[in-house]
């Protein structure tokens, strides 16, 4: 049984949901990822049991699959002061509400349109903590990014990393390119050399070698 670190927590979610990461202090709190849209009430039930009347102040996604972002709708009609934040490379699509680029008609998934407030790129700092450090992590998706503590050596992996595996690659839509891109963020990966991995999908685990 992994221990985490006061103001950190882990919410293992069921298929289809991404899981979600919770940062969040006295007067500051950021969710990563936010699950799929059917799950969006339990999404919310869990948070506000973890934030025992705090406000959520900042959503964050890895990357804008439906099960990462699909209940970012809901959390911002529940918490509306609160900004979310994507990676850049389809930040345009989603002012614009493209849901063709966004590849949720091309899988056939339902997103509900949400609103975005910024961008995070390759080395930048997570507002209000900036002990945790984006990286850019393409390859499942190529606008991906994870999240790594150096202090603690907490990753936070999406899905350039579970513990059997990764996220799946679409070739006929990310291109083939995209498996050389999963190889070079598992090398990111291998030489961050985290102790404790938090993946999108699946429990945690500190096995990282294997």
């Amino acid at each position: 049984m992994h221990r985490l670190p006061a103001g950190l927590s882990f919410f293992e979610r069921g298929w289809l949901s991404s899981n979600n990461v919770l940062i969040c202090d006295n007067t500051h709190a950021v969710l990563v990822d936010t699950g799929y849209w059917t799950h969006a009430n339990q999404t919310a039930a869990l948070l506000t049991h973890a934030l025992q009347g705090n406000q959520l102040t900042h959503i964050v996604n890895t990357h804008l699959h439906s099960d990462h972002c699909g209940g970012n709708n809901f959390l911002q009609s529940h918490y509306p002061a609160v900004q979310t934040l994507i990676p850049p490379g389809h930040a345009r699509f989603v002012d614009q509400w493209d849901a063709e680029a966004l590849t949720y008609s091309p899988t056939g998934q339902h997103c509900p349109q949400f609103l975005k407030n910024g961008v995070l790129q390759n080395g930048d700092c997570l507002p209000h903590f900036p002990a945790w450090r984006v990286y850019a992590a393409p390859g499942h998706d190529p606008h991906s990014i994870i999240l790594f503590h150096e202090e603690l050596r907490i990753l936070i992996s999406a899905d350039a990393l579970w513990e059997n595996g990764f996220g799946v690659v679409f070739p006929e839509i990310e291109g083939i390119h995209a498996f050389d891109e999963v190889e070079q963020t598992l090398d990111i990966i291998e030489k961050l050399n985290p102790e404790l991995v938090l993946p999108g999908h699946g429990a945690m685990f500190s096995d990282v070698s294997a």
